[in-house]
């Protein structure tokens, strides 16, 4: 138990130090790119947040376990979603940028609604998976695109200038790249790390694997993108928060599943239909949650999705008992 414990407190502290890393990274990148944060929280953050789980799941899929990674997919963008933008919204209310309900609000809903569907009906066959890749990559290529060519447009001008940072000049391109490769490393192991000690601890207490698994495991995949988020907001960096949760769904379901599901479609028994269901809701809510109380996400709808999260964990917990 001790060791479980001790496991624990130095995942946390090393997912804090990698938090901190990446979220000073990632800003001064934009600051240096003459591009709004937002841009880096949907692109380099959550593609880097969620490298560690792509890796996982391409191991799967080579071994044939496309079922385990389409479980590990949907568990992360239900974190994402209720988890990660509840804890950030009760923490300061989220404003979302224009970009965001034009663009990547609606493109979440189609896409995890379409995953949805296939898993709740007819199963997933490898055009479909590739299909997914492909709306991911050209989505991230006209991202990229739209951000560079507008800095160019505008170079004395960044909404990335403003905020946290204040006055100070950015780091250099060396130290950039520095914290943000220890960043990343630091929340990968930190979780993992953080992630043992826990299943370790709530079997140590008698509490049964299958509701652990259900829990803490699928909780301690997400706690990169967890613990980066709090501390983007606490820095004052909410659009970096919200582009991170958002990006990192849009990359689960669309890069991650999408490749797993060309090398290996999973099969679909009916386990997952409860989680699946649940996703396709919390994306289709993220729609009007994004327009009202002046286009935030409030405290009382942070409140709201973690609310939603405990009472599928309690749902998952009972018919994993059953």
């Amino acid at each position: 138990m001790i060791s479980h414990i001790a496991m624990f407190a130095g995942g946390l502290v090393l997912l804090l130090v990698g938090g901190k890393l990446l979220v000073s990274a990632s800003v001064d990148t934009a600051r240096r790119l003459r591009v709004s944060p937002l841009v880096v929280g949907l692109t380099l953050v959550a593609w880097g947040t969620s490298a560690p789980e792509l890796a996982l799941n391409l191991i799967s899929a080579a071994k044939g376990r496309g079922d385990l990674a389409l479980g590990n997919v949907v568990g992360a963008n239900i974190c994402n979603m209720a988890l990660v933008l509840g804890m950030c919204a009760l923490i300061r209310p989220l404003a979302v940028e224009e970009r965001l309900i034009r663009v990547e609000i609606w493109l979440s809903a189609g896409i995890l609604c379409f995953m949805a569907f296939l898993g709740l009906t007819a199963g997933f066959e490898r055009w479909e998976a590739g299909a997914m890749l492909g709306v991911f990559g050209a989505y991230s290529v006209w991202t990229i695109w739209a951000a560079m060519r507008g800095s160019a447009a505008a170079p004395e001008a960044s909404s990335a200038g403003t905020g946290a940072g204040g006055a100070k000049p950015p780091m250099g391109w060396g130290l950039i790249g520095v914290c943000f490769v220890a960043g990343l490393a630091l929340l990968s192991f930190g979780g993992s790390l953080a992630s043992d000690g826990a299943s370790g601890i709530a079997l140590a207490l008698g509490v049964p694997a299958a509701v652990v698994g259900v829990t803490v495991v699928s909780i301690g995949t997400t706690l990169p993108e967890m613990i980066t988020g709090v501390i983007a907001v606490r820095k004052g960096q909410t659009d970096l928060a919200m582009g991170n949760a958002l990006g990192s769904c849009l990359f689960n379901a669309g890069a991650i599943f999408g490749l797993v599901g060309v090398i290996a479609p999973p099969s679909v028994d009916g386990t997952l239909n409860v989680p699946l269901a649940y996703m396709g809701l919390l994306a289709i809510a993220l729609i009007p949650i994004s327009r009202t109380h002046g286009r935030t996400v409030s405290r009382a709808e942070g409140a709201l999705l973690l609310a939603s999260y405990a009472g599928f964990l309690g749902l998952s917990a009972w018919k994993s008992l059953g």
